[in-house]
């Protein structure tokens, strides 16, 4: 049977290396907006000192960044957004010598009950995911922060790693001390689906002004798969947004 897991090789980054791509030049890149407003049937958003006008907006950005810049827009929608939480994680990536690579279970990797380890879950990376740049090192993933466990974070990195690193030399057969590693850290990074949370998206979608449209992690799924569903689902509102448009309203003629 095929894998249960997969990624583009070379690495996650080949699909936003090719969406990007896809645009080309319509990307614009070092432009943070700063407010979206209505004007007459459309919008304006401005980023900066530059403005565009939009016949609709798609805000793909985290729930409390879309809450920001509909605060004028729609204030009780903007209120609702907060109301979905988000916390704070971090990924450790660690790398270990030539031959540690084979010592490792032939398992993907192991999550940890609450409270009982410094890290939530272990990916073996050179496991899950084989490549011939890993040679025979150990290529381990771990993630670390997250719900009740954030305060963690506010330690400094190489405290951390070494924490981790530590406890995963007494639980897997490999060495206290990594050849190298790397902590990434995400701020309110992960949104948390409390008890209705589907109930309440689909309210904020109702309260949501004609031609603007929410898509990302936070409302109907976190993974890839779920945002891509999403964001295709939302291009198909906004195609029948625009058709709609077409169609003259009472007291207007087509030109």
């Amino acid at each position: 049977p095929p894998p249960m897991f997969l990624r583009p090789r070379g690495g996650m980054r080949r699909l936003t290396d090719a969406l990007a791509a896809a645009l080309g030049d319509r990307v614009r890149c070092d432009a943070r907006v700063v407010s979206v407003d209505r004007e007459g049937r459309g919008y304006v958003v401005r980023a900066g000192e530059t403005e565009f006008s939009a016949d609709a907006v798609v805000l793909a950005t985290p729930a409390f960044a879309s809450a920001d810049l509909l605060d004028h827009l729609a204030p009780e929608v903007a209120a609702a957004l907060r109301g979905i939480p988000h916390v704070s994680t971090g990924v450790l990536l660690f790398v270990y010598p030539e031959g540690t690579g084979t010592r490792l279970p032939d398992s993907s990797g192991f999550v940890v009950p609450k409270g009982k380890l410094a890290m939530t879950a272990c990916t073996l990376v050179s496991r899950k995911w084989p490549d011939p740049v890993f040679g025979d090192r150990a290529v381990v993933r771990c993630f670390v922060g997250g719900s009740g466990a954030e305060d963690l974070l506010d330690q400094p990195d190489d405290a951390i790693a070494d924490g981790v690193a530590g406890q995963l030399a007494a639980i897997l057969p490999l060495p206290p001390e990594p050849k190298a590693w790397r902590l990434v850290r995400w701020p309110r990074s992960m949104p948390q689906y409390e008890v209705g949370h589907l109930d309440r998206v689909a309210a904020i979608e109702r309260a949501l002004p004609p031609g603007t449209f929410l898509v990302g992690p936070a409302y109907r799924g976190p993974g890839i798969a779920d945002c891509v569903r999403g964001a295709n689902e939302v291009a198909d509102a906004v195609r029948s947004h625009l058709a709609g448009r077409l169609q003259p309203i009472e007291g207007e003629h087509v030109r």
